[in-house]
Parts: structure tokens; sequence; C-alpha cells
């Protein structure tokens, strides 16, 4: 499973537009632009609970795991998909409620 949420992520990052980081997410996620929203599993329940009411994916990895997918030398613990593009990255997740 890893290494398909990983392969779609990728997807999504090349075809479609997302914007990384906790603060973005959760001013995408408040102004109604984001579409999902993909956390690492040592995402703060803080900020879990800022979530709800969006579809949340959860990638089975740490913050570092997830910067390494997306190919960025940082960690990242949230970032919003904002446009899937052709990925089928929405259909990973399920509503945060």
């Amino acid at each position: 499973m890893e290494t398909d949420i990983t392969k779609v992520l990728r997807s999504t990052l090349s075809t479609g537009k997302v914007l990384i980081g906790t603060k973005q997410t959760l001013n995408a996620v408040k102004n109604g632009k984001a579409q999902a929203v993909i956390v690492s599993s040592n995402c703060l329940e803080q900020t879990l609970k800022e979530l709800r009411g969006i579809t949340v994916i959860k990638y089975p990895g740490s913050g570092v795991d997830l910067g390494a997918a997306c190919a960025k030398p940082f960690p990242i613990t949230a970032l919003a998909v904002l446009d899937p593009g052709e990925s089928e990255i929405l259909s990973l997740g399920s509503m945060n409620e």
C-alpha cells in the first residue's frame, strides 16, 4: 500500500496542485480550497481536529518519509491537495469527522 500511495502522491505533485506545510494546509481548508489533505503519521492531534469535514489521507510514514516521497529535502507533516490533476489521490482518503 505504501508504494501505491507514494506513486499516487508523486502523480498528484507532477500533474495537480498542492500546498505544502501545516499552516498553508489549514488556511486552504478554512478557505474551502482544499479537496483533500495528506498527513504524516506523526501529525499532531490538534491539527487533525482542525481538519474536520475534509477528506484526510493518512500517509503511513513520518514527516521525514512524506517529505522524501514528495522529493523534498525537509519533513512534511501536512499538505493540501487543491487539484488532484491526473492522479487518483482523492479515492484513497476518507472523510475526517
